[in-house]
Order: C-alpha cells, then sequence, then structure tokens
C-alpha cells in the first residue's frame, strides 16, 4: 500500500508535503464548479421521460429537438420547471431525451438512433416560471408556447406556431405552418 511522502527521519508528512496534497473541501469545490460549468456530457434517458428542477427566476431554456415532436410550453408562478417527454404511437423506440442544467440555463435536447430514421410522435409538455427565455430549433412539429413574458427565438421547420398571452421579443419563424397570436403584447418577428 503506498504510503504519504515523507522528507522526515521520523515518517511523518513534512509541512511542504501537506501543502501539495489536495483536502477534501478542495476536492470538493473542483466537483462542485465542474458541475456549475455544465461540462459534464449530456445524458439521455429513454422516452417516456418526466423530471423536475428548481430554476432561477429568470431561466433560459434551450430545446433542440432532432427527433421532432409536438411541443407544449406554458408559464407559471414556480419556480419548478417540470419537463416531460411521451410518445403515445412508440413510432421510435430509440428515440432519447437528455436535460441538463447549469445555473440560469436548462438544456432540452432529444434525438434518435442512427439506424433509425422513422418519423417520431414525440410529445413535450414543459412548465417554466413565467419570466423565461425560449430558444427552439425543431425538425418539425406542432409548437404551442403560453403565459410566457420573455425573449422567445428560433425555428422549426414545419409545423403550427401557437401563442398565448406572450409578452416580451418575439423572433420565431416555421417553414411551413401557419401562425396564430392572441392575447399578446409582443415585439419583434413570426414568419412562415
Amino acid at each position: 500500500r503506498p504510503s504519504a511522502p515523507t522528507s522526515r527521519l521520523d515518517g511523518r508528512p513534512d509541512r511542504h508535503d501537506l501543502l501539495t496534497m489536495p483536502t477534501v473541501l478542495e476536492l470538493l469545490l473542483l466537483f462542485m464548479a465542474e458541475t456549475q460549468s455544465g461540462t459534464r456530457p449530456a445524458v439521455y434517458h429513454g422516452i417516456p421521460f418526466d423530471t423536475a428542477l428548481v430554476v432561477a427566476t429568470s431561466p433560459t431554456l434551450t430545446i433542440d429537438l432532432e427527433t421532432g415532436g409536438a411541443i407544449r410550453i406554458v408559464g407559471g408562478a414556480s419556480r419548478v420547471m417540470r419537463v416531460r417527454v411521451s410518445e403515445p404511437g412508440r413510432l421510435c423506440p430509440d428515440c432519447a431525451v437528455a436535460v441538463t442544467h447549469s445555473g440560469a440555463s436548462v438544456q432540452v435536447r432529444t434525438r434518435r438512433g442512427a439506424s433509425n430514421r422513422c418519423q417520431a410522435n414525440l410529445q413535450l409538455e414543459i412548465e417554466v416560471p413565467v419570466q423565461s427565455n425560449v430558444e427552439l430549433s425543431s425538425s418539425g412539429g406542432i409548437v404551442e408556447i403560453e403565459g410566457i413574458d420573455g425573449t422567445l427565438s428560433g425555428t422549426t421547420q414545419s409545423g403550427e406556431l401557437s401563442l398565448r398571452r406572450i409578452s416580451g421579443a418575439v423572433e420565431l419563424q416555421t417553414r411551413r405552418g401557419d401562425i396564430t397570436l392572441r392575447e399578446a403584447l409582443a415585439r419583434g418577428t413570426l414568419r412562415t
């Protein structure tokens, strides 16, 4: 069994050797810094998936849906962000979701296995604090956003955009699909 470095004749570590050995506190701080910096790789989970995170008062939610799918984002009074992903038809058995949280940012990503290029029928329901920013990238599907006071930006390749009770800056585009805007005090651009 290896022993601690010694520089003294009595076998005890020298004061200089102790200075170079990391303390438990330093190791804990290093672990926490790695966790907070978001450097850890995303862990993908099977579907169905359900999780809740305590987030900042004004978080930024980034959504990247490689698989496409229907998205419903609803603002509420809670500081808890809840992400639920389901697939009623189970058309994509190797689809997966990853949710990462770092500081005021939350990322939701979906992907599918390399061998499966069939149409996915994923349904994402995400509850966020009212004052949230949303960045969206989707390969297609209906997008519904309701009750958000923040910046909304992004693109979906196809599908309807439905926005209700929105205030803040909006920069959204659907390449193919209708856009509905109701009860909104938003400024910005909606394109189809």
